[in-house]
């Protein structure tokens, strides 16, 4: 099932994250760099950002993509500022491209995602890519 390109340009409401010393520590812990500062988030922390409030999911139900067809397929970052713990950043994410590949049987989805501080601006930006794995149609049986 193609995705309607109507949606191209969708973007969620813009929402805030209140980033703590703890969330950080969990995050060090997860990815086994527990000796690291909890003051500043490394880089990777800015997945973790963009994917609060269940942001991924909610774009993905809107298209209509069913998530079990769901495969990330590429994630780029551009770190311009450090996320510190008693930060409260701001999300934005957009679809920002749609298109297909193999005749439809696989659709994909872009979704680019900023994260900004209201006295620091932007502190980082990324571009993900979802592949979604469509059904393929059955043959009809030869008769």
């Amino acid at each position: 099932m193609a995705i309607d390109r109507a949606h191209l340009g969708y973007a969620l409401p813009p929402f805030t994250v209140e980033v703590t010393a703890a969330r950080i520590a969990l995050f060090l812990k997860a990815i086994g760099a527990e000796d690291g500062p909890q003051d500043v988030a490394p880089p990777t922390f800015m997945k973790a950002v963009e994917g609060e409030q269940n942001s991924s999911r909610r774009i993905l139900e809107t298209l209509g993509v069913d998530l079990r067809r769901v495969l990330h397929a590429e994630q780029q970052f551009d770190y311009l500022g450090p996320i510190r713990a008693g930060d409260s950043v701001t999300v934005q994410r957009t679809v920002t491209d749609l298109y297909d590949k193999k005749n439809g049987a696989m659709d994909f989805i872009v979704i680019e995602s900023t994260v900004s501080h209201a006295e620091r601006g932007l502190l980082g930006r990324s571009r993900q890519v979802v592949l979604v794995r469509n059904p393929q149609p059955k043959a009809a049986p030869n008769v």
